[in-house]
């Protein structure tokens, strides 16, 4: 036999803690889209309202950002709901951002960040607002942040 007991315990040792240490990292890691625009013809898509922006991660945060804009003279304002999905609840965080100026005369900026180790998933969908209440909005959700 080739080297020590003590040896081998450390080398048993190390590979114990190493296992652990890799059971502790977290199991998703989400990839954020980048620069996203809601209004591409997609499910997310309404007419009325323009939304684009950025999602990306810095340190330990996701990070959207951007801007909704409302397009039409139609006395509806424009408006985008962020939807946050997390791994460790089953609860989601949601977000509503509006501009009711109309005629792409203004924007609203926003900015939301979320704990990149418990982020699955953030969805946005355009929709339209009337007195303060959501009036109408997209078929669906577009991804900008998924594992």
């Amino acid at each position: 036999m080739t080297g020590s007991w003590g040896s081998r315990v450390i080398a048993v040792a190390v590979v114990a803690i190493s296992a652990v240490a890799v059971a502790a990292t977290p199991a998703s890691a989400v990839t954020p889209v980048g620069a996203w625009k809601g209004n591409n013809y997609s499910a997310s898509d309404i007419v009325g309202a323009h939304a684009q922006g950025n999602a990306y991660i810095s340190g330990s945060r996701v990070y959207v950002t951007g801007y909704i804009r409302d397009t039409a003279t139609d006395g509806h304002g424009a408006c985008l709901k962020i939807k946050t999905w997390y791994n460790d609840s089953v609860f989601t965080r949601d977000e509503f951002v509006s501009d009711t100026d109309g005629n792409n005369s203004s924007y609203t900026y926003f900015s939301f960040n979320y704990p990149v180790s418990t982020t699955e998933y953030i969805d946005i969908q355009e929709c339209l607002t009337e007195s303060g209440s959501i009036w109408d909005e997209a078929p669906g959700w577009q991804a900008i942040v998924s594992p």
